[in-house]
Order: structure tokens, then sequence, then C-alpha cells
């Protein structure tokens, strides 16, 4: 009898702790909500044309949703992720975390930063210059915030730095010079990216005829030929078509006419040529009346 007693005594010990353990095991239920360890955005310092995005680290079952705040009004955004349509320079933004409904955290404030300005496309105009010929800058610039973009420009003659005027002097550089700039857009605030344009060849100008064609009377001609060529280069001049007897001495044009029963027209062509291969051809007529020959 006693033994019966024991061994049922045990046999209830035995059942408490399975139904304890029981309750125990019931009770470890899986947590509710969870709470935010870390947080930032991302990029730190946005500008106007940056998405912003909220990193976190949480420790929870539920995916969070995310409350976006701008200058104090709710924005229709719940991703963790911020679209730049939604703010503007100098916005203020805020961000808070919730999971189950319940805020768990607030990250920010952060204030947004201007976007610099971009140069889209730019060229030197005229893209084929003369010596003598000014350049300019031709740009299309673009700004999120719609500033008003001025750009900033250093002029570049062979390597050489030479000035930061928006127009280039045409009188600096002279044929087979390679002429660059370096362009900056600025909105007032920032600075964009600087841009180089490369570089363009300075055309060789030909020589030019500065003297008037000459007129005859009477039977001699002394004409004087006066030629400047834009570059300093040296050059020749002959003559491509001519009267009978005329001549080029230096650079003097040197011709007796004959006599004549009537009046009479003669061709003249001069041509100047550079070193370089650039070339100017003067053409006149000249006269001759019978009753001025003498």
């Amino acid at each position: 009898m006693e033994r019966k007693i024991i061994f049922l005594s045990f046999l209830l010990f035995v059942l408490l702790i399975i139904g304890c353990g029981g309750d125990q095991s019931s009770s470890v239920s899986s947590p509710r909500g969870g709470s935010v360890v870390t947080s930032d955005f991302s990029p730190s310092q946005p500008t106007s044309s940056d998405a912003i995005t909220v990193k976190i680290t949480a420790v929870t079952e539920e995916a969070p949703d995310y409350s976006w705040i701008v200058n104090g009004i709710p924005v229709s955004v719940t991703g963790n992720k911020l679209s730049p349509k939604h703010f503007s320079k100098n916005d203020t933004v805020f961000c808070s975390i919730l999971i189950g409904g319940e805020e768990k955290k607030k990250v920010g404030p952060i204030v947004i930063k201007n976007s610099p300005p971009r140069i889209n496309s730019m060229e030197i105009s005229p893209g084929n210059p003369l010596h003598g010929t000014d350049l300019s800058i031709n740009s299309d610039l673009i700004d999120a915030d719609e500033d008003e973009i001025e750009i900033l420009i250093r002029w570049y003659i062979n390597e050489e730095e030479v000035g930061q005027e928006k127009t280039l002097s045409g009188s600096k550089f002279k044929a087979a010079d390679k002429v660059y700039a370096v362009v900056t857009p600025f909105d007032g605030t920032d600075e964009g990216l600087p841009i180089n344009t490369g570089w363009i060849l300075v055309q060789n100008s030909p020589p030019e005829f500065i003297s008037a064609p000459p007129s005859i009377k009477g039977r001699k001609m002394d004409y004087e030929v006066k030629v400047e060529d834009a570059d300093g280069d040296n050059f020749d001049l002959t003559l491509e078509e001519r009267p009978a007897g005329m001549n080029l001495q230096a650079n003097r044009l040197i011709w007796e006419a004959p006599e004549i029963d009537k009046d009479t027209s003669f061709l003249v062509k001069i041509k100047a040529r550079d070193e370089r291969g650039g070339e100017t051809i003067l053409s006149f007529s000249l006269d001759l009346k019978r009753t001025e020959m003498r």
C-alpha cells in the first residue's frame, strides 16, 4: 500500500512537471511591434536633385512604414525613398519610422541644399576663326532649381591662359594657333563641374590688298601695290594677267602704254600668296583713251 502511494505521488509529480513545461512553452510568444536600432538619411546632405533614402536597422517581424514630412506638411509617400519632385532647395525634411502603426523613431531634420548647375552642351563660336574674329561660347545650361546661371570662362591659346572675358578678342591670336576654353557654370551659390571645350584651330588669313586699283593718264604708270597679311606672314606678288610690257618691280607696277589709235581696255590681275598658301587676286581694268595718250 505504501509503495502504491509513493508511485502515485511520483506519477502526479511527473504530470505536474509536464504541465508546467507546457505552460512555459506556450508563454514564449513572438514579440509584437519592434524597435529601430539605427537610422540615417542617404545622402546625408541631399541637394534638390537627389532622391533621399532612409536606411534603418530594425528589430521586428513587421515591415516598417515611413511617414515623410516636408516643411511640416505630410507627403503621400510610404516607402523609404523620397523623390526630388517632392521638395526644393532650402526645404526641411523629416521621416518618421512606424512599426505596427506606432512611431518608433523620427529621422531628421535635414535641409535640402542647392543643386549646382550643369553644362549640357557648349561650343566656341565661330568654329573656324580667322585672326581678328572675336570668339564667344555658345552653351546649353541646366539648373534643377531654375536659378539664373552665368558661365565663368578661362581662355587658352597654345596652352597659355590669356583671359577670362566673356569674349576673346580676335587680335589675340593668329593663324595656326590652338584656342580652347575651360567653362564653369555658376548659379550664384555653387559652381558646377568645369568643362573643357576642346581646341579649335585658327585659320589662315590670306593677304589683303589695301591700295585702290590704279588708273592711267598718259602713257606711263608707276603704281605702288599695298598688301597686308593679318597673320604677319610673308607673301609674294605675281602678275597673273597683264598687257605687254607691264612688270612688277618689288611691289611697284611699272608700265608704259603703247600708242593706240582707238580707246582700248586692258585687264590686269595681281595675285598675292602667303607662305601658308592663302592667296588673293586683285583684278582691274586699265581704260586708255586715245585723246589722253601723249
